[in-house]
């Protein structure tokens, strides 16, 4: 039998990773007043694992050490032993190493590239267990309650999208002018009625039904799309949510790509607490993408971090993608609450091509490992 010492503390990232890479058939897991709480969020995770838990000072050397004697005293000496040394305070490491030394155990460390430290070989490896953003989520004691993946967009989506790109690039100005006409009209996005028209200016007209919209110009049709989703990629901007999205799907060390999450309140599952338009799992590290196609505001950026800070922690990064350069003060929000920010558009001239977009998240990657 294989036995595993982990010690739970601020991340229980660490602590699933260890345990779904190494495969122990016991779990000991050293908990302290503050953190023991956080057992009954892991026990889930391992429903099919013998399981024990031990509380202790994390800042009383001679008490960590002689708990953790103890436990290994109990363990058949033909049985495996093995330390995670990644959480937990310095002392319960401290007492954890003195330990292995005396008993000549093994133990490991898990890195944020990915990566793991063999002690006492000092050895790196690479780690081959996967996280899901499923389980990234309820680590934290969250749930998505609704999400699609690019496959889920039937071909008359990409089409549309395709269109209205278009569309945005030779009719920029009016399409500002629509967008802000629907939003006077509709204080509520939700209270757009399924079929409707408004007229944008002495020229121009917009006519839409539950699968068709359709732009008119002195007369003549400018846009006409068609598809069952129609409402989402103009009315709610999907149409450069999934513009974004079918960029980073060519990133190659994507291993999830959600779009359009909805999470729930932890008290009602039925209602919808924060949406985000884009999530990336990198391999147990997240990044949160908000997609904006037109002006971006104060309270998009606030969303932005209350987001990241409650589903995502230190092992996550947000990313701003828009059309548009933002305004200086939101730059200036971004840098102080550590946000990317990546743009297309300044004014009518390209800047950055989307295609652009995956050097910025490799950079974005690189923060997340150091």
């Amino acid at each position: 039998m294989k036995h595993q010492i982990t010690f739970v503390g601020g991340q229980l990232l660490p602590v699933v990773v260890g345990i779904k890479e190494f495969s122990p058939d016991k779990i000991h897991f050293f908990v302290s007043e503050e953190s023991k709480d956080k057992i009954n969020l892991l026990k889930p995770f391992f429903l099919d694992k013998m399981v024990s838990e031990k509380k202790c000072d994390p800042f009383d050397f001679a008490s960590v050490k002689a708990i953790l004697t103890e436990t290994i005293k109990r363990i058949d000496p033909s049985e495996e032993v093995q330390f995670n040394l990644t959480g937990g305070t310095k002392i319960m490491v401290l007492a954890a190493q003195a330990i292995m030394q005396e008993m000549d155990l093994k133990g490991f460390y898990i890195n944020l590239n990915n990566t793991f430290l063999e002690l006492p070989s000092y050895e790196i490896k690479k780690i081959k267990s996967e996280i899901t953003t499923k389980e990234f989520l309820e680590m934290t004691g969250h749930k998505i309650s609704q999400s699609k993946n690019i496959s889920d967009f039937p071909h008359d989506d990409f089409k549309s999208v395709s269109s209205i790109e278009s569309f945005s690039l030779s009719y920029d100005r009016l399409l500002l002018q629509i967008n802000s006409k629907i939003r006077k009209t509709y204080e509520n996005l939700k209270n757009i009625p399924i079929s409707g028209q408004l007229e944008i200016n002495k020229t121009c007209k917009f006519y839409w039904t539950a699968s068709k919209i359709n732009v008119t110009l002195q007369g003549r049709d400018i846009l006409k799309i068609d598809s069952p989703n129609v409402r989402t990629l103009f009315f709610n901007a999907g149409w450069w949510e999934l513009i974004v999205a079918k960029e980073i799907s060519k990133w190659y060390k994507v291993k999830e790509l959600l779009i359009q999450c909805e999470l729930p309140f932890k008290t009602d599952l039925h209602t919808t607490k924060n949406e985000i338009d884009i999530l990336v799992n990198i391999g147990g590290k997240l990044i949160f993408i908000e997609c904006k196609s037109g002006i971006v505001k104060q309270e998009d950026i606030n969303k932005m971090r209350i987001v990241k800070d409650t589903y995502g922690g230190l092992v996550s990064k947000s990313l701003l993608v828009s059309r548009y350069m933002p305004s200086t003060s939101i730059i200036e929000k971004c840098k102080e609450l550590n946000i990317e920010i990546f743009y297309c558009l300044l004014g009518k001239n390209h800047i950055n091509s989307i295609e652009k977009l995956i050097v910025t998240l490799e950079k974005l990657e690189k923060k997340l490992t150091v």
